[in-house]
Parts: C-alpha cells; structure tokens; sequence
C-alpha cells in the first residue's frame, strides 16, 4: 500500500509519563477483536485483572470499565499497566493509534496525528512552512476493500490539492480562505448532487485562477454579507449544550465559561467586531497556526465525501472548527489581559478536538447541526468569516508562506 503522512509526522512521539494530559481518561477504551481474544487467554493475577474490566460488545470486541473517569490501567503515574505488563505490542488498536487517525481509499492509506493530543497539537501549531505530505510504498497488501468510486476518489484527490493550495496562499487571510471554501464546496457539491462528477475538474481549474478568488472576496465585501450582531449570535451557538452530550474533559467546560461571560462583556456584534480585529493584530505572526488548522481537517476529512458524497459537511467541519478555536482563542486572549500563550492556544484546540472528534455522539449531532441549522448555513458562515476580512489584512512572517 502507499501510506501517505504529513511532512511532520515523523517528529510525533508520545512522551507517556511527562505529558500535561492523559489520553487514558475521559472516555471508553474501545478493544478490537483481535486483542479481547487475546487479553481473554492471559493467565495469573494480571489476566483476572483484565477480565475483570472487560465488557464484550455485540459487534465484536469489548470496552473496559472505566474507574473515576479513567482507564482501570491508568496507573497513579499516569503510565499504562497494560503496556509495562504485557508489552507495546500486545496494546489494542485504539491504544496503540491514538492520536493517529488512518484513511484507506484503495491501495493508498493516509495516516496523520490529531490536536486531541498535545503533543501533537504542538507539532502541528509549529510548523511555520508550507506543508507538504511524504509518500511511501510499504510492501504489505491491502488490509482491506474499499468500495469506493475510482472516478470521484480521483476528482476529490484533485479537489482537495487545489483547497491545500488556496489554504497555504498568503495573500488570502484565513477567514478569506474560508470565504473561497465555502463558494469552492458549493459548487463541488452541485455536480456530485446531479452526478455529474466530471465536472469537478473544472471547479477546481477555476479555483487555480486567483482573479477568481478575489472576486469571490469582492462579492462577499460587494454584498455586505457581514451583520455584526447576526454574526455575533451566530458563532455563539456551537457552544450550547445539547441533550445527550458527552463531556470528554471538564476543562471544556472551563472554556465554555469563558466564552459565554465574554459575550457577556461584549454585549453587541460591534464591541465584539473590535476585540476580534484587535487579536488578530496581536495574534498578527502566529496565523500560521490557523491555516495548519485547516490543513489538518481538510487532510483528514475532505476524501471521505467519496463515501457519503457530502463535500460541504466536510468543508463546514474545517470552517465551524477553525471559527471555533479562534473564537475561543479571542474569549481566552480577553480574560488573561489581552494575552494568549501557545500552551493554552495548544490546549484549547485539544479540548476542541476531543468534544467534537473523539466521542461518536457528539460528531454525529455537530454533523446533524452543521446540516440543519441555519446558523450553520452559507450565509451564517461567511458572517462569522466576514469579521475581520473587511478591516485588516494579516502580513504573517512566515519563511515559506
């Protein structure tokens, strides 16, 4: 198989014991098949104490009981009993990947890390270059089939070149890249909707041309699309709770918080208009983050509409994240006296990740939101993006942007 990574995955180790966090806690451990039925034959003291915690599953597999928010093997150093007992190898797949994600489309299986992890987040929020993704043959055969549509898989592939470019370009800012998005998903969307799939590539060679691409940026300042007060209510609905929610960390409550008694403060779009402009020339240097942001989620989500033929729920996840973070970067910025450290910026997009990637139900609601709810509709979006597009222009120094 070719396996495909992130010109930075290869600096990603997990450094166990001297990590901040746990990645141990605050969730089930789902077990694959082919652990349980080996964590089933282990004998002696160690073996009763795994099959004590483990609940089999219906489809295969088990999870482990969790005791007070933690993994039973979580140990008081933060360090896994599993592991030091029975060995890396022997750590089930869930284990044994996180914080890595892997996408198989065919013969090519793409494998990055994700922000859920710290460490991760920080490799990712460093990396101040244009990123590039390694190629490599493995030798192995597949590890399984994957139907899917040769043709689309290929138009996406494309598709999502041409949004790495678009993401990277300096002259858009961040929110004038996801403006360009936006338009760039909906037209995408329209030839999948009549199956006319082979219209894609003509989507995507409109998109190369940047005198489109400001007239998307002129449209959208031309129209007005921004209502401050409308945009203002807008970026606050993702914050609410729902029924059913799982609370993966209680420190996304903490930020919850914070967020809500600063749209407190601010009272109206126009006060909050002038924090947002106001971080974003503090936060002039370190834009490059927002983009790597947008990178990830369009590395790790965009192919998979060759599966439900959703390009916009994919895309909206990129945009509703990014406005997400920065919103709750901007909130974090105003109540720590106008300053914001790489370690809570780090962090914050942890939680993020966690509350909105890494519990089934909450993606499957988010999606469910992102695709019914007007806030989250095209119009809602380019007024959360429309903030600050209108009034500043980031100069970001970077040395390969």
């Amino acid at each position: 198989m070719k396996i495909v990574t992130p010109h930075y995955y290869k600096d990603f180790k997990c450094i166990a014991g001297a990590c901040t966090d746990t990645c141990c806690a605050g969730w089930d451990v789902d077990v694959d098949d082919k652990s349980y039925r080996y964590y089933k034959t282990v004998d002696g003291n160690f073996g009763k104490r795994l099959k004590s915690v483990m609940v089999p599953e219906k489809e295969g597999g088990c999870t482990f009981t969790l005791q007070n928010g933690r993994c039973p093997f979580l140990n008081d150093n933060n360090l896994c009993d599993l592991y030091i007992a029975l060995g890396e190898d022997k750590l089930c797949d869930t284990c044994a990947e996180f914080p890595r994600f892997i996408n198989e489309y065919g013969s090519v299986k793409e494998i990055g890390i994700a922000p859920s992890c710290k460490t991760a987040g920080e490799i990712i929020f460093n990396y101040d270059k244009v990123l590039t993704f390694d190629e490599e043959e493995d030798g192995k055969p597949l590890t399984g089939y994957n139907d899917i549509d040769g043709f689309l898989y290929m138009q996406l592939r494309n598709a999502r070149k041409c949004a790495y470019d678009i993401i990277q370009n300096k002259k858009y800012t961040p929110d004038e890249v996801c403006l360009i998005l936006i338009e760039y998903a909906i037209r995408i969307q329209k030839h999948m909707d009549d199956e006319r799939d082979d219209l894609i590539a003509n989507v995507v060679k409109s998109f190369k041309d940047e005198k489109i691409l400001d007239k998307i940026i002129a449209d959208a300042k031309k129209k007005k699309t921004y209502d401050s007060f409308r945009g203002f209510k807008d970026i606050g609905r993702f914050f609410e709770k729902f029924d059913g929610m799982e609370v993966i960390n209680p420190d996304w409550l903490k930020y919850c918080d914070i967020q809500e008694k600063f749209m407190k403060f601010c009272h109206d779009g126009s006060s909050y208009e002038k924090y947002v402009i106001e971080f974003e020339e503090y936060y002039n240097d370190r834009q490059f983050e927002y983009r790597q942001l947008l990178m990830y989620y369009i590395y790790r989500y965009f192919l998979d509409a060759v599966y439900d033929i959703n390009i916009v729920l994919k895309v909206k996840n990129a945009i509703i994240g990014y406005a997400a973070l920065r919103h709750l970067d901007v909130a974090a910025w105003a109540a720590n006296g106008k300053k914001l450290s790489k370690t809570e910026q780090v962090d914050i997009a942890h939680l993020y990740s966690r509350q909105f990637e890494h519990s089934y139900t909450n993606f499957e609601k988010y999606s469910e939101k992102f695709m019914s709810m007007r806030c989250y509709g095209y119009s809602s979006l380019r007024r959360m993006m429309a903030v600050s597009y209108t009034h500043l222009r980031a100069h970001e120094t970077l040395s390969d942007l």
